[in-house]
């Protein structure tokens, strides 16, 4: 599997994820702590979904489960 595929498939897991936590996957988040802005773009990119993103895929990459 190339790159640009492995990314196809774990953004779909990272838009799932979102979703699955009460989230639209394209709205807009800011995270901002006082002046600083931690995080400014749609959720399904937010680094907990993402996270949670990779793991499932790699959990389905090893047949973990199965």
């Amino acid at each position: 599997m190339n790159a640009d595929e492995k990314f196809a498939d774990v953004k779909l897991l990272a838009r799932m994820a979102a979703r699955l936590a009460g989230r639209d996957p394209d709205e807009p988040i800011i995270v901002q702590v006082g002046d600083i802005v931690a995080f400014n773009d749609v959720a399904w990119r937010y680094p907990d979904f993402v996270k949670r993103a990779e793991a499932a895929y790699k959990m389905l990459e090893d047949g973990a489960g199965f």
